[in-house]
């Protein structure tokens, strides 16, 4: 409720799945935020902040590719850092230590489309 008006109702779940848009793909990584945008066409940067950089994906068929991607960007990231030894010397190429997707919060899905 809203200034005494009904404004939403349902659920969390549902009221996710009908306002909320898409996923949130989480990276934890030092590179840049524009050299780690997953290659699907529903992709749109979020933000970016101490090392977290966060990317929504509005179509969930791209779920499937995405998680692919960031698997093998985070194997591909440990198995070079392993290869060269010490740990000291520098890593080329995108970086990414770790990854998780999740839905948006229902706090985050009402104050965008805002609902309070």
């Amino acid at each position: 409720m809203q200034k005494g008006d009904i404004v939403a109702a349902g659920t969390p779940l549902r009221l996710k799945a009908k306002y909320g848009a898409g996923y949130r793909l989480s990276l934890t990584s030092t590179s840049l935020p524009e050299t780690t945008r997953p290659p699907v066409e529903s992709a749109k940067f979020e933000s970016s902040a101490a090392g977290e950089i966060i990317w929504r994906i509005e179509d969930a068929g791209d779920l499937g590719n995405v998680v692919r991607w960031a698997d093998e960007l985070e194997h591909e990231t440990r198995r070079r850092k392993a290869s060269t030894g010490t740990g000291k010397e520098k890593v080329e190429g995108i970086k990414i230590q770790g990854w998780e997707i999740s839905m948006p919060t229902l706090e985050e899905v009402l104050l965008e489309k805002k609902l309070f």
